[in-house]
């Protein structure tokens, strides 16, 4: 299927579609201001292939590296026991993400609240992705993403009310930890038995 998309890349800017069921081949040009943007992530993740030689030419590539391995982040993980992270530099990419998110959908917390479950959602994937990823070798296959980030961040917005008022974000947030955890990781499954 991607192959088709060359055509749209040349001077003519067209795509003809020849399996409709009409009789007639069905010609689709695109108009003057027309753009693509295509992300695609590595070749070598799972159940991802290389794109032709022809469609990559046709394309500007840019890499982006992983927040995940901005060095300042890595930096704080750089040790072998778990630690808590409470003064998070501004440099590091995935706090940004993370704090911004959660400032976004939490509008109705306090300030203060927004930042403690920031702050927790970002010591957690960093223990999940480089403390207990060095203990047990499994999980650097099945590392938590800023998906994750979201997961937990829309978990805490919509389950909030559901708990008592004095204990609401320290609730909502261990949920939305487990639920990151056991569900995206498949913690009990793949590490069972394991000490």
């Amino acid at each position: 299927m991607l192959e088709r998309l060359n055509s749209v890349f040349e001077d003519g800017r067209a795509l003809i579609l020849s399996e409709k069921s009409s009789s007639e081949a069905i010609k689709i040009v695109a108009t003057g201001d027309f753009n693509i943007v295509a992300t695609m992530n590595p070749s070598g993740d799972f159940g991802k292939k290389e794109l032709s030689p022809a469609l990559r030419n046709r394309m500007t590539e840019i890499w982006v590296e992983s927040y995940f391995l901005q060095d300042t982040f890595m930096d704080l993980y750089s040790h072998k026991e778990p630690k808590i992270h409470t003064s998070i530099s501004n440099n590091i990419d995935l706090w940004l993400i993370s704090s911004k998110m959660a400032e976004n959908q939490l509008k109705g917390l306090q300030t203060s609240e927004i930042e403690k479950i920031s702050t927790v959602l970002f010591n957690m994937i960093g223990f999940v992705n480089f403390t207990l990823a060095r203990k047990y070798t499994v999980l650097q296959r099945k590392a938590l993403s800023i998906r994750d980030v979201i997961n937990a961040v829309d978990f805490v917005k919509v389950s909030h009310g559901l708990f008592d008022k004095e204990t609401a974000n320290a609730q909502a947030v261990y949920h939305a930890v487990e639920l990151v955890i056991m569900d995206g990781l498949c913690l009990g499954i793949d590490v069972a038995g394991m000490k």
